[in-house]
């Protein structure tokens, strides 16, 4: 059985404009061809005004009462905002309008309560006391159905808990006004004497069916006990990402705004755990006392939403930051989330071979610097070891892994994700001609030395290697083929143009493809290749 937790805020709409319940004030708004109150608070409420009278006939019953013209749009933004406080309790929440939050607690009630403890309990004490530290008149109820707890909440004069299937005895004892029946009937129920929702229960709903409305009707059901639920959708992922809070006193240190985003970073775990999903970065947003908006971005690597880990990377990121001014606000921002089981996994387990590329990239970043994970990508170069250049990476810009066979080489089946990879090799404006096929890409080792290396080789017939002294031993040579010449090109002599060399690829008897170069009679060691890729 579904089970809702509702908070009720009486005061919200003038609260939200700065008014406190000891000050005459009167929420107006246009109804029926004239200004209407729309909300008193209780000082206003005490002094006889009542909802729905004109303005005019408010200050004719308590002269000095101020008045606060409401503005539709930014109250149901703000009720929007504060509904998500809700979300540190359970991902399936709403605003009721226009002064009421809601929230299903069904399946997340119990993570917020030892075995011992009553968990309805606790997250009904959590969640109102969350919105009066914030300064909002707050009531909760929780019940099978909302309408039940708005009711209760509206007219009750405090908290409570109404058990599974006691909606309708919690419901008799209120006045029949807390079902919000249309104004027609509910004054035609009325004149017949039927003053409280027990005495509506007991009418025959045969003989309701032809004289009330369909609200009068679903309104007599959900007194009956027989009301309808709703399903509340969970908030999406962009919804629940951002947490802010506004300090009371501007902090000038380090250590101070730690405090503060700790608290955020806790409450934003609940939010994460609630909706199955973990961070893979955290941005602050540090708003300044009359200095210009700081922004922190942490890049966390691996998901995760243990406060404890992203506080202590937090630490060792601020190690040599200092605050330009005083802190006035600080926003966490929980961005990039993933799907969570609750499990970190390592860098090097071999279960990570099916991980998202940009997921390992986040890791290594995280790991080695930003500056240290980069892109290998193919230039137009008459020498193979200028044929590249580093590219940054940002894990977000990075496709999905493609899957290579055995011994391929992954270079060259990222041509059809990255065009740009193969960018200046068929500059040739003869490739353009109509006719003319396309130039065939050199294949190139995935592993290319940064400069050169000269060998020592024992030489056999036509003056090819027999064996190569590789890391303090000789290794048989047992195959090669090529061979593919590179020559220098005369206008750069002196730089990078004097220089004509014979390309081999080399099989080595412990199984390793070695590309070899021979030029003015020495041997040089320029890459290695990856398994069948020089085939």
């Amino acid at each position: 059985m579904p089970r809702y937790l509702l908070l009720h805020l009486p005061a919200f709409r003038l609260e939200r404009c700065g008014w406190t319940a000891d000050q005459r004030v009167l929420l107006a708004d246009n109804e029926k061809n004239a200004l209407r109150v729309q909300a008193r608070t209780p000082a206003a409420q005490a002094a006889g005004v009542r909802p729905g009278m004109t303005v005019a006939e408010a200050r004719a019953i308590c002269p000095d009462v101020q008045i606060e013209l409401r503005r539709a749009e930014e109250e149901q933004a703000d009720l929007n905002e504060l509904c998500g406080q809700m979300l540190l309790i359970s991902p399936n929440i709403a605003p009721l309008e226009p002064e009421s939050l809601v929230a299903e607690i069904s399946r997340s009630a119990a993570l917020f309560a030892q075995p011992d403890e009553d968990a309805e309990a606790v997250v009904l004490e959590r969640m109102v006391r969350r919105l009066r530290d914030l300064g909002h008149v707050a009531r909760g109820v929780i019940s099978d159905d909302p309408a039940t707890a708005l009711a209760c909440a509206a007219w009750g004069e405090q908290d409570r808990i109404i058990a599974p299937g006691e909606g309708a005895a919690a419901l008799a004892p209120l006045p029949l006004a807390a079902l919000h029946l249309p104004w027609s009937e509910h004054d035609l129920l009325i004149g017949l004497g039927i003053e409280t929702i027990h005495a509506f229960a007991r009418l025959d709903p045969a003989a309701l069916a032809g004289r009330v409305g369909p609200v009068s009707l679903a309104a007599h059901a959900l007194a009956r006990g027989r009301g309808t639920t709703p399903t509340l959708p969970p908030v999406t992922p962009s919804e629940l990402l951002m947490l802010e809070q506004d300090l009371p006193d501007p902090v000038d240190n380090i250590e101070a705004m730690l405090f503060v985003v700790n608290a955020l970073l806790m409450d934003g775990a609940v939010l994460l755990a609630t909706a199955g999903r973990a961070a893979t970065r955290i941005t602050l947003l540090l708003r300044l006392d009359g200095g210009p908006e700081q922004h922190i971005s942490l890049r966390l690597g691996a998901p995760t939403r243990s406060p404890e880990r992203i506080l202590r990377l937090l630490r060792l990121q601020l190690q040599n930051f200092t605050l330009p001014g005083p802190v006035i606000s600080i926003c966490t921002e929980f961005t990039n989330t993933v799907c969570f089981d609750g499990r970190q996994s390592s860098l090097l387990g071999r279960h990570r071979v099916d991980d998202a590329l940009s997921d390992v990239i986040a890791r290594l970043q995280d790991g080695l610097g930003c500056g240290a994970v980069s892109w290998p990508r193919l230039v137009d170069s008459h020498m193979p070891e200028a044929g590249w250049v580093a590219q940054a990476l940002d894990p977000a810009d990075v496709p999905e892994p493609v899957r290579h066979a055995p011994g391929s080489c992954p270079l060259s089946s990222l041509e059809p994700r990255h065009p740009d990879v193969m960018h200046g090799i068929a500059e040739d404006p003869a490739s353009e001609w109509e006719g003319w096929p396309a130039p065939e890409v050199p294949r190139r080792p995935a592993l290319m030395l940064l400069a050169s290396r000269p060998l020592d080789v024992r030489a056999g017939g036509w003056g090819l290697p027999q064996a190569l002294h590789l890391d303090g031993r000789w290794v048989s040579v047992v195959g090669m083929r090529g061979p593919e010449r590179r020559q220098g090109q005369w206008w750069l002599d002196g730089d990078g143009g004097d220089f004509d060399r014979e390309y081999w690829t080399t099989v080595l008897k412990d199984g390793r493809k070695a590309w070899l170069y021979r030029e003015s009679g020495h041997w040089l060691l320029q890459g290695w290749w990856d398994g069948a890729a020089a085939r």
